[in-house]
């Protein structure tokens, strides 16, 4: 192990709350990749700080001050898809960035989106609402209870996210799976038509369903602006499981609040944490959960493959994995 003044090519892993703390045998398969160079594994914010300055690597929790404190840095790693904040800190700075973008946080935040979705369609957040069995009869036969059977579903991102909720979408038997995506990227089985964005003014009114899971870009920053809301479906529902920012937040309220939109499940908002009067918390027809999309038992276990592969490919001069892309912006 280095000391905190050593410099050169120290990989630091910082423990990080969307992670499970690292077991041994993941601190031997890191240390086994990053060989020769040393590893300092740092389980609090103030050991990431004191070991920062001789960083050439950095997993896990890349704090602003973290970056700020480590001038030698070549290479970071966030164990988060979404790095447009880690982006904005580290511009003008020649250090690349990786993101957990892709099939690492693809399959929880499909089911995430489904359990907002689903507790909307099938009146569960209704009853956890009002607990109450004498309702049972008024949910039942309500018009907003839905099969997905006759639905359209728009995914606004086909990324590792945007593919895994498309995939569970056809499990779900949809009668048709839409997609936006800006890559030149093939459909795959589960979708069925796939645009470019320029096209999301023509589909975005056909869909029952729009799940968000695009990145945050300046092209994306309020892609559903008050103009596109007032174009969806009456009675759709919109699902965020990416950015808040990605929503006119203003123009969606009042959609939700007037009825012309059936609802909203919200992971993630504009403003972190949701202030606890605001009205999205009190809508019947919004489920918010607080940012939580992205936990998983097994996120832990992937991140840290991801980040050993990369310290392999790093060392071999290859590309790493889940670069992120300044040109595009994710």
């Amino acid at each position: 192990m280095t000391g905190p003044g050593d410099t050169g090519r120290t990989v630091l892993a910082a423990a990080h709350a969307l992670i499970a703390p690292l077991t041994e045998a993941q601190v031997d398969a890191i240390r086994a990749a990053a060989a020769p160079d040393p590893v300092v594994v740092a389980r609090d914010p103030a050991t990431v700080l004191r070991h920062a300055p001789g960083a050439a690597v950095l997993f896990g929790d890349i704090r602003p001050e973290a970056l700020d404190a480590a001038p030698n840095l070549r290479w970071v790693q966030s164990v988060g898809a979404g790095v447009d904040r880690i982006a904005a800190h580290l511009a003008g700075r020649d250090v690349r960035l990786v993101s957990a973008k892709g099939g690492i946080v693809g399959a929880h935040l499909a089911e995430h989106a489904f359990a907002l979705l689903l507790a909307l369609t099938r009146g569960v957040a209704t009853v956890l609402r009002a607990p109450d069995w004498t309702d049972a009869y008024r949910i039942a036969v309500r018009a907003a209870q839905w099969e997905f059977t006759d639905r359209t579903m728009l995914v606004v991102g086909l990324g590792g996210a945007g593919r895994a909720v498309a995939r569970r979408a056809r499990g779900f038997e949809f009668a048709r799976i839409v997609a936006v995506e800006p890559e030149s990227v093939a459909p795959g089985p589960d979708v069925d038509l796939l645009v470019t964005p320029d096209r999301l003014d023509e589909v975005l009114p056909t869909a029952d369903v729009v799940v968000l899971t695009a990145p945050l870009t300046p092209a994306t920053r309020h892609l559903l602006n008050a103009t596109r809301i007032a174009a969806m479906r009456p009675g759709a529902i919109l699902v965020n499981v990416s950015r808040g920012d990605l929503v006119d937040e203003s123009a969606l309220r009042a959609a939700l609040t007037d009825g012309r939109l059936g609802g909203a499940g919200l992971d993630v908002v504009a403003r972190e944490p949701l202030a606890a009067d605001d009205p999205l918390w009190r809508l019947p027809n919004v489920v918010v959960t607080p940012h939580i999309a992205g936990g998983s038992p097994r996120r832990a276990e992937r991140v840290v493959d991801q980040f050993c592969a990369n310290l392999r490919r790093w060392h071999a001069g290859e590309p790493l994995l889940g670069e992120f892309d300044r040109s595009r912006g994710y």
